[in-house]
């Protein structure tokens, strides 16, 4: 067969994603092993079959490959497996493995979850680092028996149903006759053994819920929607399974000064246009120093002053973004007596006309 996966399935490259399907239902039926018993060819071309299914019913993966003709790193003629198709397999052959046990995989008890937990911070803790403390319920192992699940000193008993393997095998109808499956075995939920004096306090379960309290580093850097990862400290699993992780999921807080986009940090400074016209320099504090800001004589509103390396560190990289200072110039309202003719006094200076005229001053006979 062809290396292209385009032509394992006889499509072409504007197929859609029925055609790919069906194209797929056909030659899986065509190829499967127990339609072509001892056939090494056969169970050949169906792993490319099932193969070209798993990337092309995929559109990122498909974008990936019509673009650079790898999935993975792997040249257009590899194979990587027929992993991720189980949802055809469950509702063409009635199992959601493609070669009968070969597939699946139980081994005693399972993993625990993963927990996830929004943290807020704010924009100084972004650029500063630092640290944050959170509390979280998690499933933790029972105290009363050790996370066994097993009451006093009784241990579990090794399940007769499946032997103490977790999975049995079954016989399934489908439209190629008889196929055998594994699946887990129903009387011991997969574990392998059976607990006959379950322990009260977690009720055989082996885990019970518990409060804790972690700190972390705050990474420097981050925006709203990174995530961190506390490998091993999430929710154990039932009967001495392993932990699962943490993941702690970041939001920063908005500023009351600085906006923020990407690694850089914007201010509007409003300024009377006395500084604006006559020039100023003024103390400015940034988000972690204070710098001096020199405003040019004759500066207009919208005219930025920049601060290299004044913003954002990047995170996990090094360096730091700009903060991009943007004038607004203040006009002055409710002006008192004095203020206005002066105003008065400029523009006449200046030759340039307004809505109001100073009045003459009348002359004594």
């Amino acid at each position: 067969m062809s290396a292209d996966l385009y032509e394992i399935l006889g499509l072409s490259r504007s197929a859609t994603q029925d055609e790919i399907k069906k194209a797929y239902r056909a030659l899986a039926r065509k190829y499967h092993p127990d339609a072509n018993p001892g056939d090494k060819e056969a169970e050949k071309n169906f792993k490319e079959v099932a193969h070209a299914y798993e990337v092309l019913s995929d559109e990122r993966q498909r974008q990936q490959y019509d673009q650079f003709g790898v999935i993975g790193g792997a040249q257009q003629s590899g194979f990587q497996g027929a992993g991720g198709i189980s949802d055809i397999f469950e509702a063409f052959f009635g199992s959601s493995s493609p070669f009968g046990s070969s597939n699946f995989q139980q081994s005693g008890p399972p993993r625990g979850s993963d927990a996830e937990i929004l943290v807020n911070v704010s924009l100084e803790e972004v650029v500063l680092g630092g640290e944050t403390t959170f509390e979280i319920d998690v499933s933790a192992a029972c105290e009363g028996c050790q996370a066994t699940g097993s009451r006093g000193e009784s241990e579990p008993e090794v399940c007769s149903a499946c032997g103490g393997q977790g999975i049995v095998q079954e016989v399934r109808q489908s439209l190629l006759g008889q196929m055998m499956s594994t699946v887990e075995c129903r009387s011991c939920q997969g574990y392998g053994s059976i607990i006959v004096d379950p322990c009260k306090k977690c009720n055989g379960a082996g885990i019970e819920r518990k409060k804790k309290r972690f700190t972390v580093g705050i990474p420097v850097g981050i925006t709203t929607g990174v995530t961190q990862r506390l490998s091993g400290m999430g929710h154990a699993g039932p009967r001495g399974g392993g932990n699962g992780d943490i993941h702690v999921r970041y939001q920063v807080s908005e500023h009351e000064r600085f906006e923020r986009v990407n690694d850089d940090l914007y201010e509007e400074l409003w300024i009377p246009v006395t500084q604006a016209a006559l020039g100023a320099s003024l103390e400015y504090s940034t988000i972690d120093s204070t710098e001096r800001l020199q405003i040019p004589a004759g500066t207009k509103t919208g005219e930025r002053i920049r601060f290299r390396g004044r913003g954002v560190p990047r995170l996990q990289r090094r360096g730091r973004g700009d903060l991009i200072v943007t004038v607004i110039v203040d006009t002055p309202l409710d002006l008192s007596k004095e203020e206005k003719e002066l105003l008065m006094d400029l523009a006449q200076l200046r030759d340039e006309p307004t809505s109001e005229k100073k009045p003459r001053s009348r002359k004594r006979r």
